[in-house]
C-alpha cells in the first residue's frame, strides 16, 4: 500500500514541477515587462541615432565632394586671375562632367556673374551683381569675411526643382596686396539628387525623416525637406555640418513614440504564451525522465564519457571498444589496441593499477577514480579516469587530460617555495634594518647630543675625536644602505648586466689602490698578484662590488701586520674556460659550522672585525649573487685562527685559456 502511494506521488511530480515553473516564470515575466516599460523608446532612439549617423555621414560626404569643386576652382583662379570665360568653361566642364548632382558652375569677378557652365538655360543670369541681390549680398559678404564656403538654399531653379548654391570666395594670389579679393565661384547642387546619392528618404525602415536649416541656420532655419510636424514630435536630431552653419536631420517612428508602449502588452502576451509552452514541455520531459529512471546507471556511464577518451574493458582488462573526441590523447592507435589486454599495452606497474581499479569497480559496483601518467608522442601527460560499472563483467573508463592541472599544481608548489624564500628574505631584510641601521643612527645621535650639550666644555681635540666617531658611524651607515640597495635591486631583477671583455688588473687598478690604502691604515701588507693579461667577460660595476666586499672583509678580519693577497689564473672548469681570482688573508678565519651557512640569507649576521669594525652581513650575499649572475661561481676555504681564502671564477675567452696551456694553468678546479 505504501509503495503504491509512493508511486502515485511520483506521478504527481511532473505536474508539480510544471506548475512551479509556470508560477516562477509568470512572476519573472510580469517583473520584466514592468521593468522594460518605457525602455522601448530609449532603445529605439539609440538605434535610430545609429541609422541617422550613417545618413549624416553619407550626406556630408556627398555634399563636401561637390564643395571641393568650388574650392578647386577658387584655388586655380586665385593663381590665374586673368582666366578667360572659355578657360573657365573647360575647367568647369572637366569638374562636373558625368556628375548628375551638379546643375551648374559659375564665376563672378568682383561679384558680377561673368561666366556660367553650362550656359544653356542660364543666359539671363549673366551680368547679375551678387552684392545688389538682397539675399545673396548677405551670403557673399559672409563668405568673404570668413573666407569659407557658404552653402545657401535650397532655392527654386528656373528650369524646375530646387538646389543648394555653394559660394566660395576667390583671392588674387598674384598681387602683392595681402588677401586681395577677386570674386566668387559658385556651384548649384540639385537637392533631390544630392539626397538620393546620400540614400536619404522621407520614409525608411518605419521612420519619418526631415531636414531644416535653410541657409545653414540649423534649428533656426526653415524646414526644406520632409514633414514639418516631425520637429514637434520629440524627434531624434543630428547635425549635418556645413563649412558655415549646419542643417538638422530629424526622425521619428511612423505613428510617433506612443505606439511603442503597446509593445509592452504584446511582449507580455508573447511571454505568457511562451510560459505555457515551456511549462507543458517540462511536464512532458519530467514524465519522460520518470520512464527512463530505471536506466539511470547506464545513462550515467554514457553521460560521464563525453569529451574524453572512453574505453570499455572486460573484467580481465581486455579492450572491447574505444571512443574519443581527441585522437591526440590515445596512447596507441585504436586498431592496435582493440582485443588486447592491458598487460600487452602498458608496463607491468601501470597495468596492475588498471587491473586493480577494474576489479574493484566490478566487485563493488561503484565508481572508482584513478590518476596515472602516460608518455604520448614523447610528451608527458597526466590523466584522471572515472571507472563505472556497465555490467557485472564490463566497465566504462572515462579518462580526461589533467596535464595542465598537474603543471599548475607544480607551479603552485614552486611558487609557495619561492614565496617562503622571499618571506624569509624579507624577515632577514627587516632584521638587518632593525639591528644594523639602528646602531649607527643611535651612535650618531648620542655623539651629536654630547657635542651640542658639552660643546663649550670640550677642547678641540675631544671635538675632533667625537666628529671622527660620527664620520665612522656615517660611513658604516652608508655601506649598509648601499648594500641594502644593491641587494634589493638584485632581488627585484632591476640590475641589467653590461658584459664586456675586461683586463682585471687594468680595469680595477684604481680600486685596488684604494683598497691598498685601506690596508695600510691597519699596517696590513697588500700583495697584488693579478696577472697582467688576466681577461674576464664580465660586468665592470658588479665585479667591482665583488672585489670591494671581499677585500674589505679581508681587511676587516685581519690583524695588524697581517697579509692580504689577490691572485689570478685561467682554468678549465666543467669543460669550460674560466678565470679564477683568489683573495686570501692571514686573518681570524672561520669555524666549519659558519662556513656551511655563509651564503644563506636566513643565517646572515654581522661580526665585528679585529678592531671592532662593523658590517652589514649582506656583503657575501651580494658577491655570490653578482658572480652567479655573470655565469660564475664563488668558493671559500677557511681555517679558524689562520685565515680565509675566497675565490671566484668568471668566464673568459677560450683563446686565453689555450694561450696559457703551456704554463701549467690548465686544470680542473672546484
Amino acid at each position: 500500500m505504501k509503495k503504491r502511494n509512493a508511486i502515485s506521488k511520483k506521478k504527481l511530480y511532473p505536474f508539480i514541477y510544471a506548475f512551479i515553473t509556470f508560477v516562477v516564470l509568470l512572476l519573472l515575466a510580469i517583473s520584466y515587462t514592468r521593468y522594460a516599460k518605457g525602455q522601448w523608446e530609449k532603445d529605439e532612439r539609440a538605434n535610430l541615432l545609429d541609422l541617422m549617423t550613417s545618413k549624416k555621414s553619407n550626406l556630408e560626404k556627398a555634399l563636401y565632394s561637390r564643395i571641393y569643386y568650388t574650392r578647386g576652382v577658387a584655388a586655380y583662379v586665385g593663381l590665374n586671375p586673368n582666366i578667360s570665360n572659355d578657360e573657365f568653361n573647360e575647367l568647369a566642364k572637366e569638374y562636373i562632367k558625368n556628375d548628375t548632382v551638379i546643375n551648374s558652375m559659375a564665376l563672378s569677378k568682383n561679384c558680377v556673374l561673368n561666366a556660367i557652365y553650362p550656359l544653356k538655360n542660364h543666359e539671363s543670369a549673366i551680368g547679375l551683381n551678387l552684392l545688389k541681390h538682397p539675399e545673396r549680398k548677405e551670403i557673399v559678404e559672409e563668405t568673404i569675411k570668413t573666407r569659407l564656403t557658404f552653402v545657401a538654399g535650397p532655392v527654386e531653379l528656373v528650369e524646375g526643382g530646387s538646389a543648394f548654391v555653394s559660394y566660395t570666395p576667390i583671392f588674387n594670389k598674384k598681387t602683392i596686396e595681402e588677401n586681395d579679393f577677386w570674386g566668387v565661384t559658385d556651384i548649384v547642387i540639385k537637392k533631390n539628387k544630392l539626397l538620393e546619392e546620400a540614400h536619404l528618404k522621407m520614409l525608411e525602415s518605419g521612420f519619418l525623416f526631415a531636414l531644416r536649416g535653410y541657409n545653414g541656420n540649423g534649428k533656426n532655419g526653415a524646414i526644406f525637406w520632409g514633414d514639418a510636424s516631425i520637429f514637434n514630435k520629440s524627434p531624434v536630431i543630428t547635425a549635418i555640418n556645413l563649412p558655415i552653419g549646419n542643417w538638422e536631420l530629424a526622425a521619428i517612428p511612423v505613428g510617433g513614440w506612443d505606439n511603442y508602449l503597446d509593445q509592452d502588452k504584446a511582449l507580455l502576451i508573447i511571454l505568457i504564451i511562451s510560459i505555457f509552452i515551456i511549462s507543458f514541455l517540462i511536464l512532458i520531459i519530467s514524465k519522460a525522465l520518470l520512464k527512463i529512471r530505471h536506466n539511470e546507471k547506464e545513462m550515467k556511464a554514457i553521460l560521464g564519457s563525453i569529451d574524453s577518451v572512453i574505453v570499455e574493458f572486460s573484467i580481465e582488462g581486455e579492450y572491447l571498444s574505444i571512443n574519443y573526441s581527441n585522437k591526440e590523447l590515445l596512447y596507441l592507435p585504436e586498431e592496435e589496441i582493440i582485443g588486447k589486454n592491458i598487460f600487452e599495452v602498458f608496463s607491468n606497474e601501470q597495468a596492475i593499477q588498471f587491473k586493480n581499479a577494474i576489479e574493484k569497480c566490478t566487485k563493488e559496483q561503484r565508481l572508482v577514480n584513478i590518476e596515472y601518467p602516460l608518455e604520448i608522442k614523447n610528451k608527458q601527460h597526466w590523466f584522471s579516469a572515472r571507472i563505472t560499472p556497465k555490467s557485472s563483467n564490463t566497465v566504462i573508463l572515462n579518462a580526461y587530460d589533467i596535464t595542465e592541472k598537474k603543471q599548475q599544481e607544480k607551479l603552485l608548489i614552486e611558487s609557495e617555495q619561492k614565496l617562503k624564500k622571499l618571506n624569509n628574505m624579507k624577515d632577514q631584510f627587516f632584521s638587518i634594518i632593525a639591528h644594523d641601521l639602528k646602531n649607527p643612527l643611535g651612535s650618531q645621535k648620542v655623539i651629536l647630543d654630547l657635542i651640542i650639550n658639552e660643546y663649550d666644555a670640550m677642547d678641540n681635540e675631544n671635538r675632533k675625536k667625537l666628529l671622527k666617531a660620527t664620520q665612522k658611524s656615517s660611513e658604516q651607515l652608508n655601506h649598509l644602505l648601499t648594500d641594502l640597495l644593491k641587494w634589493s635591486m638584485s632581488q627585484s631583477g632591476k640590475i641589467i648586466l653590461q658584459k664586456n671583455t675586461l683586463n682585471v688588473r687594468a680595469t680595477f687598478h684604481e680600486l685596488f689602490e684604494q683598497l691598498h690604502n685601506m690596508a695600510k691604515l691597519k699596517d696590513i701588507t697588500f700583495i697584488n698578484a693579478i696577472e697582467e693579461n688576466s681577461i674576464v667577460i664580465a660586468d665592470p660595476d658588479l665585479t667591482a662590488i665583488v672585489f670591494r666586499n671581499l677585500i674589505s672583509n679581508a681587511i676587516k678580519f685581519t690583524e695588524r701586520n697581517g697579509q692580504i693577497k689577490i691572485s689570478s689564473k685561467s682554468i678549465f672548469y666543467n669543460e669550460k674556460c674560466f678565470h679564477k681570482i683568489t683573495v686570501s688573508d692571514t686573518g681570524m678565519g672561520m669555524h666549519p659550522n659558519k662556513l656551511k651557512t655563509l651564503f644563506r640569507i636566513d643565517k646572515t649576521e654581522s661580526f665585528l672585525g679585529t678592531e671592532d669594525e662593523k658590517g652589514t652581513g649582506l656583503g657575501l650575499l651580494l658577491c655570490q649573487e653578482f658572480i652567479e649572475k655573470q655565469g660564475g661561481e664563488i668558493f671559500v676555504e677557511s681555517t679558524f685562527g689562520k685565515g680565509s681564502e675566497f675565490s671566484f671564477i668568471l668566464p673568459t675567452s677560450q683563446s686565453f685559456c689555450f694561450s696559457n696551456e703551456n704554463d701549467g694553468s690548465k686544470f680542473s678546479s672546484n
